[in-house]
């Protein structure tokens, strides 16, 4: 069993940099291009097919990454998918997100990376760190801005409908941003967490994703 770790919009696989050992190997996928005309499903896909994602795996995802995680889940047939600050719905996004997403005011956003759009996801990204903010700065940088449209444009469109055979671990936060602090029988709340929890506070968040995995193998 591997554990594949996916990041979320504006992130990198440095996000998962900080998690320590959970008892199987663990890989954090880096982004792939994304292509015209690509969805979610096809997008899980492509992912499935790039890292030889199997059936006897378990996905993990980070906001965006966790829709992605829960489609590949379902498409292979996983019993267990762990989310880490992340939804299932748009429902679970704040109201200025649902907002946005809703009389699309991503479509607003430039087609090419601005200093002022930079600060804005590391603001609601951050709760503060001085380590956290340097990382997710970097991170802002490097990542593709048209391939950061595609993510939010995705989450607009994509109407997941929870799967009864999939347990979703929530990991999530009670300080984040851009969730609301939603809840389901497999819900573990970090006091203090931001939306880069997994960074901020991985010595919190390891053993909880061990305990998973245990349950799991």
């Amino acid at each position: 069993m591997i554990a594949y770790f996916i990041p979320g919009v504006g992130a990198n696989e440095t996000a998962f940099s900080k998690i320590g050992e959970i008892g199987i190997e663990k890989v954090a996928i880096p982004w792939i291009a994304h292509e015209e005309g690509d969805t979610i499903e096809s997008y899980a896909q492509k992912l499935i097919r790039k890292y030889k994602i199997g059936p006897k795996d378990i996905t993990m995802g980070l906001s965006f990454g966790g829709l992605l995680a829960q489609e590949i889940a379902a498409q292979l047939g996983h019993r267990e998918v762990v989310l880490l600050s992340s939804f299932q719905s748009i429902k679970h996004l704040r109201g200025l997100f649902q907002f946005g997403l809703k009389f699309g005011l991503n479509n607003m956003l430039p087609n090419v990376r601005t200093p002022i759009v930079d600060e804005f996801v590391a603001l609601y990204l951050n709760a503060g760190s001085p380590d956290s903010k340097a990382t997710i700065k970097q991170m802002t940088l490097d990542v593709d801005h048209e391939f950061m449209k595609w993510c939010i444009a995705q989450i607009a469109v994509y109407h997941n409908e929870v799967n009864e055979n999939i347990i979703a671990h929530n990991i999530i936060g009670n300080s984040d941003k851009i969730l609301k602090l939603w809840k389901n029988e497999h819900t573990h709340i970090i006091d203090g967490g931001s939306h880069f929890m997994v960074y901020e506070k991985a010595d919190e968040i390891t053993p909880i994703i061990k305990e998973i995995v245990a349950e799991v193998k």
